[in-house]
Formats: structure tokens, C-alpha cells, sequence
């Protein structure tokens, strides 16, 4: 095959690991790959972050899941161009195989490839199957997951792991410098990362953890975004460094890292071998989050910490600060990208 669309959308969990497998087709299999997306700004942002120009659908969002009868008029209308551009793109592309990597996305090229006969292989990456890969997989789609485990399919499906980027360790002098920031050499770094669109809840209960912690000066909550105005809590041992999609000077920072339980950052966690409190999204669709937490425990990536739990966070972050390593890490990103290749039979 020479020819490959890849279709990713939404957030950065979906469009990474979209960008690293086109990269590592590109690199090890001398394949075209072509890129599509929505017109979310998040997503044009994260593409340009990775040097990839998509293609581009006039759709922000699925009407499936708002509750405006407004915003329902316009993504529906907006899903009807979305079958005229993918069109467009199908016949300028001519793709071999197209792979489908989640977010809303994904629907029209699946059917519309499903019609014109085109080979459709989808990736996903959470523990739970989502709507367009359940459906992908009734049309008879190769369906490749990110877990072992992937609940709601049918059919049969090939776990291959999610691909994720190369870390590239830094010093951690190199690190501070370009996180701008000035912490003693034997603070432990708490790294939070609370997803692409941030996590208000998230981050209300991890300023309540640094309150309860302020008194151990050894350590320091680093936290990827912004400060929101209307949380309060925190002090002297929390920063905020803005959103990063260069994630090395992050991770390289990190003793120990706390997320939200998006299966691409929890693969992250895994082939940097940090350990990890995994707090899952209770409201995600069919409490996949909780799943993919589930599933990363099994691997020992890490801790699952839910926001019910009787334990209060900040001692599950003062047992997860004792640990030396996980018992995990390893070439993930290489054999994932290799594993979803041979299945697309590539």
C-alpha cells in the first residue's frame, strides 16, 4: 500500500497517537499519509503542534450529547457538509486504507468508505468501544484497540497498544528552564495533568491536596494549563506551566504524575514508567474512563484514586511519592505502531 488517510479528531488523546502512527508509516513503511480532521480550534492547534496540516470537515462536534436545540440544528447541518468535504477528500487522496482513531470525526468517512469499498481499519484507544467503532465493527472494519480488555464489541479485535510518543529525557535543570521555573533540588515533583481541555473538578481536589501537603516543603505540585480564576486553594507549592503539547520537559520533570484516565496519556505514563494516580472522569461515556484506569492498574502503571474513594487524594499522592518505579515501561510506542501496521497488513 501506498496511499493512507488517517482520520483523528477532538482531543489531543485521540489526534497524538493518529500523528505518531502516521509518522512511524511514513519513516518504516515509505506510505503517503494524509491526515483529516475537524475544525475544532484544540485541533488545529494540536496538528500544528506536531508539523501535520489535515485536511479539514466544517464539523466541531457530534449532535449526539448536547442538550441546546441549537447547537443539535447545527452540528446536524454541519454533519451533512461533512459527507460532501470527505467526498472531496477521498477522491484527492485515494486511499488504499483509511484508519479511523476516534472523536466525531469519524463517522461519515466510515460510512462513506463502507460504500465506495474502501478498507477501513479503526484504532481505539479506550477500554470501552465508543459509537463509530461499534459501529465500524458490525460493517465488518478491522478493529485494533488500544487494551487487552475492550468492552462492547461483538466482533473480534486486536489489541495492539497505543502509540505514543519517543520520550526524550532531559536534565532536569533543562527542564525547569523551559517550564520556567525555580524549585530546590530535592523537591519531588508532583506533575498533574488534568487532560486537553483541563478538569475544573480535577483541579478543585488537587489544590486541596497541596493545602493538606503544604507543610512538606520536599514537595511541589506542577500543574500543565492555566490558573482558573474561580478556584481557589494552593500556595507556594503549586505552578502552573500552560498548556504543553511538547510533553518531554514535563515528564521529565515528574517523580510522580496524577491524570485524568484518557487511554493515550495513561499509555504516556506507561512508556515513561512514571508512577501514576490515574483519577478517572465518572460523567466519561459509559464510564470508559474508569475502565481504561482499571486496565492500566492490571498493566501496574499505577494507583486508581476515584473521586468517592473514603482515602483522601493527598494520601494516595504521599503513597505513590514512596514508590521507587513502577513496575512497568518499555518500548511501547515502537511495538504498538508495529502490532496496528501488521494488522492493517502493512
Amino acid at each position: 500500500m501506498s496511499r493512507v488517510l488517517i482520520v483523528s479528531g477532538g482531543t489531543g488523546g485521540h489526534i497524538f497517537p493518529a500523528v505518531v502512527f502516521g509518522r512511524w508509516l511514513e519513516q518504516n513503511r515509505g506510505v503517503a499519509v494524509s491526515w483529516l480532521s475537524g475544525s475544532r480550534p484544540l485541533e488545529a492547534e494540536i496538528y500544528a503542534s506536531a508539523g501535520v496540516t489535515p485536511y479539514r470537515l466544517s464539523l466541531e462536534g457530534s449532535p449526539l450529547g448536547v442538550r441546546s436545540p441549537g447547537r443539535v440544528l447545527r452540528r446536524s447541518l454541519s454533519l451533512f457538509s461533512a459527507f460532501g468535504e470527505t467526498r472531496l477528500c477521498l477522491s484527492e487522496v485515494c486511499p488504499e486504507v483509511v484508519f479511523l482513531f476516534g472523536g466525531y470525526v469519524s463517522f461519515a468517512p466510515l460510512l462513506l468508505c463502507w460504500r465506495r469499498g474502501i478498507r477501513v481499519v479503526v484504532h481505539e484507544q479506550n477500554a470501552v468501544a465508543g459509537r463509530v467503532t461499534r459501529l465500524a465493527s458490525r460493517l465488518g472494519a478491522t478493529i485494533t484497540t488500544g487494551w487487552k480488555e475492550c468492552a462492547g464489541l461483538k466482533g473480534a479485535y486486536t489489541p495492539v497498544g497505543i502509540p505514543v510518543r519517543e520520550p526524550e529525557r532531559l536534565p532536569r535543570e533543562e527542564t525547569l528552564r523551559r517550564l520556567s521555573l525555580s524549585l530546590p533540588e530535592t523537591t519531588r515533583v508532583v506533575g498533574v495533568a488534568s487532560g486537553s481541555l483541563g478538569s475544573r473538578p480535577l483541579i478543585e481536589k488537587l489544590m486541596g491536596a497541596a493545602e493538606a501537603l503544604r507543610g512538606r516543603a520536599d514537595v511541589a505540585f506542577v500543574l500543565l494549563g492555566n490558573p482558573v480564576s474561580s478556584v481557589s486553594g494552593g500556595g507556594e507549592n503549586v505552578h502552573f506551566v500552560g498548556r504543553q503539547w511538547d510533553m518531554n520537559s514535563f515528564y521529565s520533570l515528574c517523580d510522580v504524575l496524577v491524570c485524568r484516565a484518557g487511554g493515550s496519556t495513561l499509555a504516556e505514563a506507561l512508556r515513561w514508567g512514571i508512577p501514576t494516580l490515574a483519577v478517572p472522569w465518572e460523567a466519561a461515556a459509559e464510564g470508559h474512563q474508569v475502565k481504561n484506569a482499571l486496565c492500566f492498574a492490571a498493566e501496574g502503571g499505577g494507583d486508581v484514586w476515584r473521586e468517592n474513594d473514603n482515602t483522601p487524594l493527598e494520601k494516595a499522592i504521599e503513597a505513590l511519592l514512596k514508590r521507587t518505579s513502577p513496575a512497568c515501561g518499555g518500548a511501547v510506542e515502537v511495538s504498538s505502531s508495529q502490532k496496528l501496521a501488521k494488522a492493517a497488513g502493512l
